[in-house]
């Protein structure tokens, strides 16, 4: 969890408390708006976005030219920092699951930044290479996977993102239409839907319209496995 429930910590979480008092101060506040972009893959990596609340999905498009969803970003994670590190057009599109409020950070002012704090740069490596790790676990795992170890990895994967734990059960914290799961597993809508009935049938999940809940997180585990 990114947000200090549990799981990974985001980038801001991650600074000494003067590289994290600062970063604050740096950029320009912004909002956007659900289904607003707050950068697009290909375009120059002239600035970063820190954001600061709300959830934003990370996708891309494969070799067919479908939308995967890579990630999902929660408050306290930046976004854009390899193209702007690498010189390079960016590699992914960030888009707003839900109203967001981000600091777009000028390329010149964070890599300022970066400099002047050096432990920074050291989480930015650290962030670059987890981007790294997950895609090529993503990659890995497709390849022979059973449906239903793809759905049990992924939500287990999000649970360690966004998930509330209570009463012995997970919330999966961010709303995601069925489109935007399949995309985020990623198989087609129909596969995700009958293994999400198939958890839900044995107890393991419980859904409604707007939430998803993981009823039985160690047996989720386990199924990832088969």
């Amino acid at each position: 969890m990114h947000d200090g429930n549990g799981g990974r910590p985001a980038f801001l979480h991650r600074l000494d408390a003067a590289a994290r008092t600062r970063l604050r101060t740096l950029g320009t506040p912004q909002t956007f708006g659900k289904g607003n972009p707050l950068m697009r893959a290909g375009e120059p990596g002239d600035y970063v976005m820190l954001l600061e609340s709300g959830f934003v999905k990370v996708s891309n498009l494969d070799s067919q030219g479908n939308t995967i969803i890579l990630d999902i970003g929660v408050p306290g994670d930046l976004h854009g920092e390899i193209a702007v590190v690498a010189g390079q057009p960016r590699m992914a599109t960030v888009v707003a699951l839900e109203p967001v409020r981000a600091r777009r950070i000028a390329a010149t002012e964070f890599r300022r930044f970066l400099r002047g704090h050096v432990s920074a740069m050291e989480q930015v490596l650290v962030t670059v290479c987890g981007r790294f790790a997950v895609a090529q676990e993503q990659r890995t795992h497709i390849r022979g996977a059973q449906a239903m170890a793809k759905v049990a990895r992924r939500l287990d994967h999000l649970l360690d993102i966004c998930g509330v734990p209570g009463d012995g059960a997970w919330r999966v914290g961010v709303s995601l239409s069925q489109e935007e799961l399949a995309q985020f597993v990623p198989l087609s809508r129909s596969n995700v839907a009958e293994a999400l009935k198939s958890l839900e049938r044995d107890g393991v999940i419980a859904k409604s319209r707007k939430a998803l809940t993981v009823l039985d997180r160690p047996r989720l585990v386990a199924l990832r496995q088969d």
